[in-house]
């Protein structure tokens, strides 16, 4: 399961507005837990996030959620365990202050930039070779990066000049960088 996520008050408000823009039928009652680490059991109908949520958080991309009375869980697909409840107001209401917010939730130009100019520099293209033969995988964003596939940290610059990728790790490939999410080994943005 994914470490658990910071989410701050304006993430929070622009994720409540967001799922408010939806048609998404609110349960009123239902028999488990509305905790983190409970399991959602199955005859229970959950929604992909929309893009705009995982703009918001990256973490969350290909994750579901479900709306319960006032609260909107988020739950892991894989394992059908809540891994964030957040109040829900249904109102698409306070969301123009967290604007200022956006570029510190998700990749700015300049992020990408910054990417392109110390990344990129970089002389990578090292696949690991096992019996001799050199193993190539095929990196899509939105899937899990195979174990055998060597992620690397980006240059001190790129840390330095966009703080907001602290977080990540990258990998060079064919001419692009895909932005990884280390915990998960998750491919969440190609940069070209």
């Amino acid at each position: 399961m994914n470490a658990a996520v910071n989410i701050n008050e304006q993430q929070r408000t622009r994720i409540s507005t967001s799922i408010s823009h939806l048609n998404v039928q609110r349960l009123t009652s239902v028999n488990f837990p509305l905790s983190v680490g409970t399991a959602v059991p199955r005859d229970v109908r959950l929604q992909p996030l929309p893009a705009d949520v995982v703009e918001i958080v990256p973490q969350y991309r290909g994750y579901d959620f479900v709306l319960v009375k006032d609260e909107i869980l988020i739950v892991e697909p894989s394992s059908s365990k809540i891994v964030a409840v957040m109040p829900y107001s249904g109102r698409a209401t306070a969301a123009a202050p967290a604007r200022s917010e956006q570029r510190k939730m998700t990749f700015s130009d300049r992020d990408r930039e910054v990417i392109r100019k110390h990344a990129k520099a970089r002389p990578v293209e090292r696949e690991r070779r096992t019996t001799g033969s050199t193993v190539r995988t095929e990196i899509r964003t939105g899937e899990r990066v195979p174990e055998d596939v060597e992620i690397e940290a980006f240059p001190d610059e790129v840390y330095r000049d966009a703080p907001t990728l602290r977080e990540y790790r990258y990998i060079n490939r064919d001419n692009h960088t895909y932005i990884v999410e280390p915990h998960e080994r998750r491919v969440i943005e190609e940069i070209d």
